[in-house]
């Protein structure tokens, strides 16, 4: 429930204050109404009657209505002063205005008629003014409390910051003065965050997220998460950026980015040990069992036949397994690579999928005649084929595959594309984290150990497409 209004009335007029109290019953009945002779009374007890508004007379003893603005604005008190005056000058009017006053009436024919549609003007002012402060306050705690780094950038220009955005960059609220977010941008990254801030204003007011590094006031690397939309601010366009710092993010992630490749190379490894472990072992034996086998079967013409066929059964059943274990030692590691090369390699990986899998598989090639790359570069792009296809074979139920690996002397592009069912790339992505799959995610893991990129592009009933990039010597 609202309190009455209270009103202070500063007059030493008698007769004029009786007109004014009936003229604000009329239209406000339940309002409380303080009167004083003189503004330095009514000052000694305002605390305690506590007015919304002081209507106060401009000549009074002893303290006018000028001196009353600046002792309420000396004061901090919130209170709309309405100033009225029978002399009606304009300079004293201009006077009051910028002191504060919240109107100025002059004591004429119809004062007592206006004077109470100004007060009400007057608190619908104060509300609002009160409403706009509070809604102020709440936006300025939470703007100055928050996590994470608000900033606002017109024309390359800083044009408000809060404290957790000069925190990040290591200055105090008072000392921020660079002009732009690109001044403290890493160089490395200036290029990059450039291409992000058009695409900012070529998208409109869809967000766009970037991550970049910066160099904070005391000379430290630190990695920024930034999430921008357009804005106007001041009826002009500007970007709204929110900034994390996710310094410790990124190392924790180059952590396990490392500990990730080297799980890699060490499982190579491993591999390479049990190919050579079942060639040279468990093959061989198997190879021997299978020639003394056929040999039985040469040389003892007078078998029964039952046994015979026993015998060749098991004979079959042998070389089975030999062609098993030699596919598997091949997968674990191939041996071809050192004899043949990659092209070759992956060319005849590509045509023993095609003939075990009844896919048509095409490999390509172009500019790696005089290719010279290490085993472990060698290595990781014969397992991104060779895991490629085995997505194919899993998920997409493709009659095609075509495989091309160009390079020129910077970069190996290497490109694998099906005519498969196709499927939703960021749905793919989620559903691998949450069923732990790990085809595209080692994909990428091999990629990034390369020092390359990846780029997935895959539609409903329109295939895959997988681009990777590796530098030469990455």
């Amino acid at each position: 429930m609202m309190s009455p209004l209270c009103i202070a009335i500063i007059e030493d007029e008698i007769a004029h204050l009786s007109l004014m109290k009936r003229a604000i019953l009329k239209a406000f009945n339940s309002a409380e109404i303080h009167h004083f002779e003189d503004a330095a009374t009514c000052l000694e007890t305002i605390d305690q009657i506590n007015p919304g508004i002081i209507i106060s007379d401009y000549l009074m003893p002893g303290m006018n209505g000028i001196d009353l603005l600046e002792a309420v604005n000396g004061r901090g008190l919130d209170i709309p002063v309405i100033i009225i005056t029978g002399q009606g000058g304009e300079d004293i009017a201009v006077r009051a205005m910028k002191l504060g006053a919240w109107d100025y009436l002059v004591k004429s024919a119809d004062f007592f008629t206006l004077l109470p549609s100004v007060i009400e003007k007057v608190i619908r002012e104060k509300e609002t003014k009160d409403l706009l402060r509070e809604a102020e306050e709440k936006y300025r705690l939470v703007v100055d409390n928050a996590g994470e780094g608000i900033m606002v950038e017109q024309a390359q220009m800083v044009k408000f910051y809060n404290p957790r955005f000069a925190e990040i960059f290591g200055y105090k609220m008072e000392e921020f003065t660079s002009g732009s977010l690109m001044d403290i941008v890493y160089p490395e990254d200036k290029s990059m965050v450039a291409e992000y801030l058009v695409k900012l204003i070529t998208d409109g007011h869809k967000p766009v997220t970037c991550d970049f590094r910066i160099i904070s006031a005391d000379g430290q690397l630190k990695w920024l998460s930034n999430n921008a939309v357009q804005i106007n601010w001041g009826g002009r366009p500007a970007s709204l950026n929110f900034l994390s710092d996710i310094t410790e993010r990124k190392r924790t992630e180059k952590r396990i980015q490392s500990l990730t490749h080297e799980l890699i190379r060490a499982q190579e490894r491993e591999r390479s040990t049990i190919a050579r472990e079942l060639h040279d072992t468990t093959l061989q034996d198997l190879v021997a069992l299978k020639l003394k086998t056929d040999m039985l079967l040469f040389d003892q013409e007078e078998l029964p036949a039952k046994v015979r066929q026993w015998t060749k059964e098991q004979s079959d059943i042998l070389q089975q397994a030999i062609t098993s274990l030699r596919n598997l030692a091949y997968d674990l590691h191939p041996a071809g690579l050192k004899q043949w090369g990659l092209v070759k390699t992956l060319d005849n990986c590509c045509h023993d999928f095609s003939e075990r899998n009844g896919t048509n598989v095409t490999f390509n090639s172009s500019g790696t005649q005089a290719l010279t790359i290490g085993p472990e570069a060698e290595i990781n792009l014969y397992r991104l084929v060779q895991e490629g296809l085995n997505n194919i074979r899993k998920h997409a139920d493709a009659s095609n595959v075509k495989i091309s690996m160009v390079a020129d002397p910077h970069e190996i592009i290497l490109t694998i594309e099906d005519d498969g069912k196709g499927f939703d790339v960021d749905e793919r992505e989620q559903a691998s984290i949450a069923e732990k799959r790990l085809g595209l995610r080692s994909m990428k893991e091999r990629v990034s150990l390369l020092g390359g990129e990846i780029k997935i592009e895959s539609y409903y009933g329109k295939g895959t497409k997988l681009l990777i990039k590796v530098p030469i010597g990455g």
